[in-house]
């Protein structure tokens, strides 16, 4: 048996697989890459619709209040930041470019100029190995020490063995959880995979005029059946016939995603004009109504509404399009403001794996070497990226784990 000394094996390429390989290739390593599908990098391919926000400028402090477990990931942070990242790819030639809320993507606006940033320097380098449309089985281990990969192409061996197969968000990329099945049989926990980073469904949803609609500035509530706040956020969404996505979206279904899987009983409440109390609102409303009482209802209310809305609204506050301004009373103006502040809707679920940017969940940190990212239980074993039950916000933090992880991964062997 060859067990090749100088060899990693790793298994998946993704951000976090092709990272590490570059990684190992300048540690002087040789590296064989695993990778199920006919194509690496495929969901890093797609990343950021198509756009790769790769980190986030901001500063350390208030980078780490964004990843599920910070203490965790402090060391590969510290180790391998966001500064180290742009640093790693300008001296590639990437050009980078720092948008709103210090998100950086690639000067080019494309997700394929960063996966070929990382594939070429692996197929141009002799000591890179790149085995496609292979399915990695096992790890095949001895006196608890990783020693080979068992594969649908035979086996094959080396001196360490990186685990980096990703979670299960949009698994036509390849990520379906088998790193998690190969962990568990060596002994490692996983903490359950869910879906984040998505979109949610509610009860209701929104009219097919709707679908995809923008609506600026609103504040998003989440309610428990008791009226407990659960989470509150501010910004950007889009209606959608099934429920709700966009910014704001993503970062709540991070927030509430394990109460969701417990079956809780959760309401989304979408305040249209978060900055006028309810008060004076009303007051407002009345005094519009008052003012343009000659016109029809449909023409008044696109003083708070997109035309695309009028329709849902109508129909939600029960009113006649038609009906004079001047002949509504306080019953339909409150039905008004119901719409505009009080509205909650029941959230039946989320857009499952196939629209989740994230997996909440994966290997259990508490047997992972936060400061090598090796296995506390198999020798010779590493992971790194989405496999570990360690997730962040959307603005570029998922992939800084990835890339972080990776680089602490390479620099422990």
């Amino acid at each position: 048996m060859d067990t090749n000394n100088n060899r990693v094996i790793v298994i998946g390429g993704g951000a976090s697989g092709l990272f590490i390989s570059n990684i190992l290739l300048e540690k002087g390593f040789s590296v064989l890459l695993i990778e199920k599908k006919h194509q690496a990098g495929l969901k890093l391919r797609i990343t950021g619709k198509g756009r790769c926000n790769l980190t986030n400028t901001c500063l350390r402090e208030e980078y780490l209040k964004h990843i599920s477990s910070p203490r965790f990931f402090e060391f590969a942070f510290d180790t391998f930041d966001n500064k180290a990242l742009c640093s790693f790819f300008k001296n590639r030639g990437l050009g980078l470019v720092e948008e709103r809320g210090g998100r950086v993507f690639p000067e080019s606006g494309k997700s394929l100029d960063v996966f070929l940033n990382l594939l070429n320097p692996l197929e141009e380098n002799p000591k890179a190995e790149i085995i496609k449309n292979c399915q990695a089985e096992h790890i095949i281990v001895r006196n608890k020490t990783a020693i080979g990969v068992s594969t649908s192409e035979g086996d094959f061996y080396a001196r360490h063995i990186v685990l980096a197969t990703g979670g299960m968000t949009y698994p036509s990329t390849g990520a379906t959880g088998d790193g998690y099945y190969m962990a568990e049989e060596l002994g490692h926990t996983v903490v359950r995979p869910l879906p984040v980073l998505v979109g949610l469904r509610t009860k209701d949803g929104y009219p097919g005029e709707l679908q995809d609609f923008l609506v600026k500035n609103c504040e998003v509530s989440v309610i428990n059946k008791s009226g407990l706040i659960k989470a509150k956020l501010f910004g950007d969404i889009y209606l959608d016939k099934y429920g709700v996505s966009g910014p704001v979206i993503l970062t709540l279904s991070r927030v509430i995603a394990e109460d969701l899987d417990r079956g809780e009983t959760l309401f989304l409440k979408i305040d249209f004009k978060p900055r006028l109390s309810e008060e004076k609102l009303l007051a407002e409303i009345r005094s519009v109504f008052a003012q343009r009482r000659t016109e029809e209802v449909s023409s008044v209310l696109r003083k708070w509404f997109a035309k695309q809305m009028l329709k849902d609204v109508l129909v939600k506050c029960g009113l006649n399009p038609k009906m004079m301004a001047k002949n509504l009373k306080e019953e339909d103006f409150k039905s008004i403001l119901w719409y505009l502040k009080q509205r909650k809707q029941r959230i039946i679920g989320d857009m499952g794996w196939k629209e989740a940017i994230i997996t909440k969940g994966g290997i259990s940190l508490d047997e992972v070497d936060s400061r090598t990212m090796k296995s506390k239980k198999i020798k010779n074993l590493s992971f790194c990226g989405e496999v570990l039950d360690l997730d962040a916000d959307t603005g570029g933090y998922n992939l800084q784990i990835a890339f972080s992880t990776a680089f602490l991964a390479a620099a422990g062997l």
